[in-house]
């Protein structure tokens, strides 16, 4: 798994040369309540005692191995919204921006807004404590001033649901590059734990999140008719 992905975030660092900031201005698809409810329909995370919870443990040594050495790039970290578009469009092999491609952003932030929002539901629910802090070590992008009693936003993870949930979007429009993007999220997500930003599950989590919203996504008039003007985009600009 690690060896994959510094395969995949060397392109990312080659890739990440879109302009926009992150735009939160777009409309959702699905309501609050919608979306609050597919945050509930998460398990709790695992308890200390737990088998899954010892997995997490190993994961995050795993990823404390990796942490170590000098050889991940640090253009490779940036985590703003732009790097992980322009990551997905080298899948893609579309540049997809909010000026390049209006309607697939449009329908991709769209979608994600709802995933995020679920996401952040998730974790004020859960209020699980992301495993840096806990074992009160550097993550891969701590910096100075690091409030670790401040850090219980875990579980899901958020960046992970984000991703998969771009995957989705970009693969309903995309078909034919549907496996290729879902590898991308899956490799992204499990950077999170190299990072040490998240446990393993908590990516898990962000996977099952991301699922549960865009099956109630694809049912909205809104996005449906959203897609139509995005497969169209998709195929003048191929």
């Amino acid at each position: 798994m690690f060896a994959i992905m510094m395969v995949t975030l060397g392109a990312f660092a080659q890739k990440s040369e879109l302009g926009e900031s992150g735009d939160i201005s777009h409309k959702r698809f699905l309501t609050d309540e919608e979306c609050l409810k597919c945050a509930l329909i998460l398990p709790q995370p695992p308890s200390e005692a737990s088998e899954e919870y010892a997995n997490d443990v190993k994961y995050y040594n795993l990823g404390k191995e990796e942490r170590k050495k000098k050889n991940i790039r640090e253009e490779a970290l940036r985590e703003d919204e732009t790097s992980i578009f322009a990551l997905f469009s080298s899948v893609l092999g579309m540049k997809v921006s909010k000026t390049n491609t209006p309607e697939i952003y449009k329908l991709a932030k769209s979608a994600i807004n709802d995933a995020l929002f679920a996401a952040h539901k998730g974790q004020e629910q859960f209020k699980r404590t992301k495993p840096y802090v806990f074992f009160h070590e550097e993550s891969l992008t701590s910096k100075d001033g690091d409030d670790f009693e401040d850090k219980k936003n875990s579980y899901p993870s958020g960046h992970a649901t984000h991703g998969w949930m771009l995957a989705l979007v970009l693969g309903n429009m995309a078909p034919e590059h549907s496996e290729a993007l879902m590898k991308c999220a899956e490799q992204y997500a499990n950077y999170r734990v190299i990072m040490g930003r998240h446990w393993k599950s908590d990516v898990d989590a962000g996977k099952t999140l991301a699922v549960t919203v865009f099956s109630k996504e694809i049912l909205s008039p809104g996005y449906q008719q959203q897609l139509l003007k995005a497969k169209a985009e998709y195929k003048g600009g191929r």
